[in-house]
């Protein structure tokens, strides 16, 4: 064997197993599965048959702002061990921002809710003269894999002035997750929200009797 074929042969040993690595890298990315994308669910209630006409006497509500732990302000779906740790989903994401999300259910749940009322739910964006508004933090809105789900909130009702607090709450709502996979998560999530909202509906008609109970 010539100097030339044995130094092409001692190349090729030392560069095969770069070769192998390489290969499986790449065999792995191939296989991996490809992201799933998920959303909240609004609660659904048929709607009246025809639009109702606007009265002078309507309460409009602005929900908002609504905030969000740092640890949920992500792509991920996040759960938690029975301790304190967090997992994050890798393949398992938000279709968008998950505190847009819940600001958009709680809004379209509230008007559902309000459906045949002079109530009117809207984006609570900068202080109006003459509108309700509920502010919303969430504490804790994750899961347990398999297990439930918890929604801890803060929330109040600021009356029209924009100072007076018509009420001060918190809610601790635990919703159970019938399955293991994360559309299962998102579900139970969603049962959350929507036992949520019914909560705030119910301080709104009162804060909306004390209102027009004013002299």
């Amino acid at each position: 064997m010539g100097e030339e074929a044995i130094e092409r042969r001692i190349v090729m040993i030392r560069i095969l197993p770069v070769i192998i690595i390489i290969s499986l890298l790449l065999g792995c990315s191939s296989t991996s599965p490809p992201p799933r994308y998920y959303t909240l669910n609004s609660l659904s209630f048929p709607k009246p048959a025809e639009t109702p006409t606007p009265r002078i006497d309507t309460l409009i509500v602005g929900i908002g702002p609504v905030e969000i732990p740092d640890y949920l302000d992500k792509p991920q779906i996040v759960t938690r061990t029975a301790g304190n740790e967090l997992l994050f989903s890798e393949f398992d994401l938000w279709g968008g921002s998950l505190q847009k999300d819940v600001t958009r259910v709680l809004i379209e749940n509230i008007s559902s809710l309000f459906v045949s009322e002079p109530v009117t739910i809207v984006v609570w964006k900068a202080y109006v003269p003459g509108f309700f508004r509920v502010p919303v933090y969430l504490v804790r809105f994750d899961a347990t894999p398999g297990g439930a789900v918890f929604l801890n909130a803060k929330w109040g009702i600021i009356a029209k002035d924009g100072k007076t607090v018509e009420a001060i709450r918190e809610s601790s709502i635990i919703k159970p997750v019938k399955g293991k996979g994360y559309n299962d998560t998102v579900n139970a999530m969603s049962d959350a929200l929507a036992d949520f909202s019914k909560e705030i509906a119910a301080a709104i008609k009162a804060a909306a009797v004390k209102e027009k109970a004013k002299p």
